[in-house]
């Protein structure tokens, strides 16, 4: 095979694969516009008193049901995971309310929830969701509309919008709950679907990485570090009859 010159835009996962895959064999030039390397992949160390802590701002978790091929690359780059479990915590000051979804414990961890008629009306709505929300795209009726109107259609409570729904959605994709409810309803359910997270059981096996999610990152790209412009964006790309 010829030895191509490539260049390679944004060092995000997909963009760190192609890199990781074609350098051996090909010239590439990997352009990043912000000052490090991994894109949605950010790890930070804070100090906290005389201890620091690495936090994952970005990438955290992955599961065996929707993530096979980054879990076969980490095998291959030695890259150790570990079990971890995968719930859902609110706090509302304003309403004294706090639960957690992972079994009935949690879920009643505050007690007083015991007594709240809204509460058992929150858990009624989360299953009546889960169970709509999977008739919609069995039937093609999810496209063109946002999770606002869908919430709005089916009467769903806004205990459960703003105390479940939204903040979940929020928190799964860095975004405000006024965005939150403007997100496509079928881009959301497929997700979700996905996920396993319109479902009470046979939810995946999430893991996250040992270190902290930047640990792949410098075994990835130990043998192309000198080919990867940090802080250079991309304006354009111009393309000709044989060239870029």
């Amino acid at each position: 095979m010829e030895k191509q010159r490539i260049a390679i835009i944004g060092s995000g996962i997909s963009g760190l694969t192609t890199a990781y895959l074609l350098h051996k064999s090909h010239e590439i030039t990997l352009f990043e516009a912000n000052d490090y390397i991994g894109g949605h992949t950010h790890t930070v160390k804070v100090a906290q008193g005389e201890q620091s802590y690495d936090i994952d701002t970005g990438f955290i978790v992955c599961n065996d049901r929707n993530y096979p091929n980054f879990l076969k690359l980490m095998d291959k780059l030695n890259i150790a995971i570990q079990p971890t479990e995968m719930s859902f915590s609110v706090r509302n000051n304003p309403l004294g309310l706090e639960y957690n979804g992972h079994n009935l414990n949690t879920l009643f961890s505050q007690r007083r929830n015991l007594l709240r008629p809204k509460f058992y009306r929150l858990i009624r709505d989360i299953l009546y969701f889960n169970k709509t929300a999977k008739k919609a795209i069995e039937e093609g009726v999810a496209e063109n509309i946002t999770l606002d109107t869908f919430v709005t259609q089916h009467s769903l409570s806004d205990i459960f919008k703003n105390n479940y729904l939204l903040p979940m959605v929020a928190a799964i994709w860095s975004c405000s709950l006024e965005q939150a409810g403007e997100f496509p309803l079928l881009f959301f359910l497929k997700f979700f679907l996905n996920h396993g997270l319109l479902d009470i059981k046979n939810r995946p096996q999430w893991y996250v990485l040992k270190g902290g999610s930047k640990a792949y990152i410098d075994p990835m790209t130990s043998k192309f570090k000198d080919r990867t412009k940090l802080s250079t964006p991309v304006s354009s790309v111009i393309r000709n009859d044989s060239s870029i």
